[in-house]
């Protein structure tokens, strides 16, 4: 996998989402398992993949199943044997994470499906079956890769589980290319537009819930990553309860939801808060689009589920694309190494 321009990686997504969707058809016929209700499937991952685990949650629990986001590392700190779930998502998209390979290794074989970008890769090695992304180039800070783990997570409720087409959580997953073809095209000012709107903020919070707390982790989390702006990331009502009293005049805050996001938005106004609403919701119901501290991105009433969580997310990436641009970073990958978030892949030419 080569690290190609941020600006590629994001207008590239449709053609590589199709191309995810065409090289999962035989894994997904081969799969010898099914989630059944009242049993409990966790996702094992780190960084963006453990944000992206937010919506499969989300839609676990639509469908009567329980599910839990593990943090990979965490399994080091549990008693030997013990098994968290029933099944496991093991999620990395280089494939060379050891925290989720090191995890994978200890939970029981027989009911771990791989989701990764590279299926020769180490975390192949010790998961069940694996569940390929694409083989696609990828920007530094991973943009198609996280969409690309949506539209997989989409695929295995469908083909592992007894919901059907209307059941929330079943959003047509054939659909989603030209979806985020449409989005590309039609929101291409918004990503401008917001990044003006941020220009002065300092410190920015990302809040939402269900399959929008997925898109807030990840925005905050690119946002850190990408732009090196201190960010954080709530539930909507998490953060009701304490976290939005720092915000001020130098805050930023980016806004997923159609509910109480909305009221949530209008209280902070007046103290100066930018603030951008990534939102369905129709105009009356926002109760002062006017106001000059308020951005409205006005999101396509049809995205549901799985399919919101990736139109908000190309969202957040032409927003830290036009960021980037305003502030002249290019986004290149980590100012800070650390030798010990990868793995050396194999080289398979020696």
């Amino acid at each position: 996998m080569r690290k190609i321009s941020y600006a590629d990686a994001v207008s590239s997504q449709p053609e590589n989402l199709r191309r995810s969707l065409s090289g999962q058809l035989e894994v997904l016929a081969g799969l010898d398992q099914r989630w059944l209700p009242g049993e409990t499937v966790g996702v094992v991952a780190m960084g963006a993949s453990t944000h992206s685990g937010q919506a499969l949650l989300t839609a676990l629990g639509q469908a009567g199943l329980r599910g839990v986001n593990i943090t990979a590392s965490d399994l080091a700190l549990m008693r030997e044997g013990f098994e968290p779930a029933d099944h496991y998502v093991v999620v990395s998209e280089s494939g060379l994470s050891p925290e989720p390979i090191s995890a994978a290794e200890k939970l029981a074989p027989g009911r771990r499906i791989g989701i990764t970008n590279v299926p020769d890769a180490p975390l192949s090695a010790v998961v069940d079956h694996v569940l390929p992304l694409g083989g696609f180039d990828d920007s530094a800070v991973y943009t198609i890769g996280y969409t690309a783990t949506l539209l997989a997570y989409s695929r295995l409720l469908r083909a592992l589980t007894a919901g059907d087409e209307g059941q929330p959580g079943f959003f047509d997953s054939e659909r989603i290319p030209a979806l985020v073809s449409e989005v590309l095209a039609n929101y291409s000012g918004a990503g401008p537009k917001a990044a003006e709107h941020l220009r002065e903020a300092r410190t920015v919070d990302f809040v939402g819930r269900g399959y929008s707390l997925a898109s807030a982790g990840e925005g905050a989390l690119m946002f850190r990553e990408a732009l090196q702006l201190p960010t954080a990331s709530f539930d909507t009502y998490q953060y009701l309860h304490g976290p939005m009293e720092p915000l001020g005049p130098s805050s930023g805050l980016v806004i997923f939801g159609d509910g109480r996001e909305l009221s949530l938005a209008d209280s902070v106004l007046d103290a100066g808060v930018k603030v951008v609403l990534i939102t369905a919701a129709p105009g009356e119901a926002i109760a002062r689009p006017q106001h000059p501290n308020l951005m409205v991105v006005e999101i396509p009433t049809e995205a549901t589920d799985f399919a919101r969580a990736i139109v908000e997310a190309v969202i957040v990436h032409l927003i830290v694309g036009a960021v980037a641009e305003n502030a002249g970073l290019a986004i290149q990958g980590f100012r800070y190494h650390q030798d010990d978030t990868k793995l050396q892949p194999v080289n398979r030419t020696a």
